[in-house]
């Protein structure tokens, strides 16, 4: 019977409950992105800064108490009291939601902060946060716990940082006149520390957030920026300044690559107030494209309308100036589609505009309908006039793209040649023999497919399972290193024949997560070396040849506890030492055993089945499910190329680095100036 619905039952929720009650409406989530997303949105309001002209250094400092610091030389927040609301403008900035300067035309052109909403949530979702801003020659300060002042806005003597004066007290303007310091110069100070009680985890990725800061240096030239980490004895420090601009940081990008033409090519056109900067160079590895996209500096990873732009501008330009050439009219020549035209394409692409419209707060995909038309007219324009003023090179890429082309017209063929003649040990729905698939019926959004490690553990978890939500796919042995592996020979491999007819989706340029057999797919193997080769050697063949599922959210790692502690009739799992000590701490470990779980295979069918397989009213995605993200897509292409990849040199060069930082903590300077 349904419960009563009344008039009582309609809740109005005030800042900063309405934050709190559901993080990821603001910062996509509670785990370490959300994390960042705290930190970017006050390093985006420094980088703002920056875009109007009026900051040339941004600082972030870890520290070792968690919390984090942002510092910049900008015009400093205003400070005095609000005509309309009648409370200091520095706090209405952090408490009030949609307050905040890029609405009004001319006090930015351009920026990242939209809503007025970015700086509210940093607030909302950390224990405590401080603001000290430089302007008119004295110190504003206010600090805030659980999203909310604790004090009035403070003025502070810069000499003394003794309290002075506060915002729209009397005296304001005779203490500032006193003590005012005319080389103090004008910046604004955020400190806070992210809280438990709302996200996760609190602990800052220091090599996430110098990747992010390295990206702003090559975005905005002139500008110094720096990241500390002071959480270790020996504390770490990147700093960047990339005067080159997009243009370098396309060369950065392209490191270790070979381009097919040295000098990247450059569009940077305006109309209709968007101003579009675009740099793009081909390389010989066509099988690894990269595009990375912005607007207004922010990072747009799920692309959008000016990515869409892009792309079919480039196909258009190319498909024009080899009919021009008459370059397309060769025998059996395949004709050049999108994806051809790509293939071994790296490129930037950022867009300056007023009030952009993002599909998410969290602003990783563009909406604007005008953009791509926009976009399009000025890319297509402008690289078809470098392509007939630089004919040769219009002619080397034109016939990259056909021989891509052909080679996926021929990678088409063979995908569908292996596939029918697989030797796999299958049944007569062409899926492999070992696999133990979910029942009829369940919707397929609530379907998990677990690819175990060995036999043995492959046992353990069909007996453990619920066959309605859990498919069991058991790997023998390790699956092949795909990276840079032709595609036949990953076709002739029997294991990874098995993981492409389980999954479903198809592979490569193929595959579609549309026809994906499963609602995710879970690498469970065991916690040690073997295990962890195992999960990496996955890892390189779903990003590699899969990745439409890995942006989609639909890889997981399934975790298996470390521990079972007993005492008396009391039993409880452990998935790390941590926990295992806290356990034992609480218990007081007289009385108290323990099993240490080496692999899978040591783990009953009902052990595995109250952990990793446990259904909560959830359903099959539960906690013992970690969803594998990526952060930084030309970071993971980075990573894979060097340990993956057959050169020894770059992954000696590359281990090398990391002791090195870990030795020496400071990384002194990253291409500065």
């Amino acid at each position: 019977m349904a419960t009563a619905y009344e008039t009582k039952d309609i809740q109005v929720l005030d800042y900063p409950e309405n934050i709190q009650r559901r993080p990821g409406m603001y910062v996509g989530g509670t785990g370490l992105d959300a994390l960042h997303h705290l930190a970017y949105e006050l390093i985006d309001n420094a980088v703002d800064e920056a875009l109007a002209g009026a900051c040339t250094h941004i600082s972030v400092d870890i520290h070792s108490d968690g919390s984090l610091t942002v510092i910049d030389d900008g015009r400093g927040i205003p400070t005095g009291m609000h005509p309309q609301k009648g409370r200091p403008t520095l706090e209405l900035v952090f408490t009030e939601l949609h307050a905040g300067g890029k609405f009004k035309e001319g006090s930015y052109s351009t920026s990242g902060g939209l809503h007025g909403v970015g700086v509210k949530a940093t607030n909302a979702l950390s224990e405590w946060l401080q603001v000290r801003v430089r302007r008119n020659g004295v110190l504003y300060f206010q600090r805030h716990e659980n999203g909310l002042p604790i004090a009035s806005v403070q003025i502070l003597d810069p000499a003394t940082d003794k309290i002075i004066a506060e915002v729209g007290q009397r005296g304001e303007a005779k203490a500032i006149k006193t003590h005012a310091d005319k080389k103090l110069g004008t910046g604004t100070e955020v400190a806070f520390k992210p809280s438990a009680r709302f996200l996760d985890t609190t602990d800052f990725d220091f090599d996430a957030l110098a990747r992010r800061l390295q990206v702003i240096a090559f975005l905005l030239p002139g500008v110094t920026v720096e990241v500390t980490d002071h959480r270790r004895k020996k504390k770490r420090r990147k700093r960047f300044r990339h005067d080159g601009g997009l243009v370098e940081y396309v060369k950065w990008l392209n490191d270790g690559r070979r381009p097919i033409h040295r000098v990247p090519i450059e569009v940077t056109r305006e109309l209709d107030d968007v101003a579009v900067d675009v740099v793009f160079q081909w390389h010989t590895s066509v099988d690894d494209s990269e595009i990375v996209s912005f607007v207004n500096t922010i990072p747009t990873p799920d692309g959008g309308r000016h990515v869409a732009g892009f792309k079919s501008a480039v196909t258009k330009a190319i498909n024009q100036f080899a009919s021009e050439k008459r370059l397309s009219k060769g025998k059996g020549q395949a004709s050049i589609r999108g994806s051809d035209t790509l293939a071994g394409l790296t490129a930037v692409v950022k867009l300056s505009m007023h009030d952009p419209l993002f599909t998410s707060q969290t602003k990783t995909q563009l909406a604007s309908d005008q953009v791509q038309g926009i976009v399009h007219s000025i890319v297509y324009e402008g690289l078809l006039e470098q392509l007939r003023k630089k004919v040769a090179l219009g002619k080397t890429i034109v016939h990259q793209a056909q021989a891509a082309a052909q080679a996926r017209v021929a990678a088409s063929k063979a995908r569908s040649l292996v596939i029918r003649r697989s030797v796999l040990d299958a049944t007569d729905s062409g899926l492999p023999g070992k696999l133990a698939d979910v029942s009829k019926g369940t919707p397929v959004e609530q379907t998990v497919l677990y690819i175990v490690e060995g036999d043995s553990a492959g046992g353990s978890c069909k007996m453990a399972r619920d066959r309605r939500y859990h498919a069991i796919l058991p790997l023998r042995g390790k699956p092949l290193n795909v990276e840079g592996v032709k595609l036949t020979r990953l076709l002739s491999n029997n294991e990874i024949k098995a993981i492409i007819a389980a999954v479903g989706g198809g592979i490569g340029a193929d595959f579609s997560v549309d026809d994906m057999r499963y609602g995710g797919v879970a690498i469970l193997v065991d916690a040690d070396v073997d295990g962890d080769h195992i999960r990496t050697l996955l890892y390189t063949l779903f990003w590699r040849y899969m990745r439409p599922m890995v942006e989609a959210g639909r890889l997981y790692v399934a975790v298996a506890p470390l521990y079972l502690l007993r005492k008396g009739k009391r039993a409880r799992y452990a998935y790390s030492d941590r926990e295992r000590d806290a356990i034992l701490e609480e218990w007081r470990p007289q009385g108290a055993t323990m099993q240490r779980y080496k692999g899978l295979g040591e783990m009953n069918p009902g052990q595995l089945r109250e952990t990793v397989f446990r259904i909560s009213d959830a359903g099959p995605f539960t906690s013992s499910l970690r969803r594998v993200t990526v952060e930084d897509v030309h970071h993971a292409n980075r990573i894979i190329s060097t340990l993956m990849g057959k050169s020894a040199r770059n992954r000696r060069t590359w281990l090398l680095e990391r002791w090195r930082e870990e030795e020496n903590g400071e990384n002194g300077d990253n291409n500065e100036s």
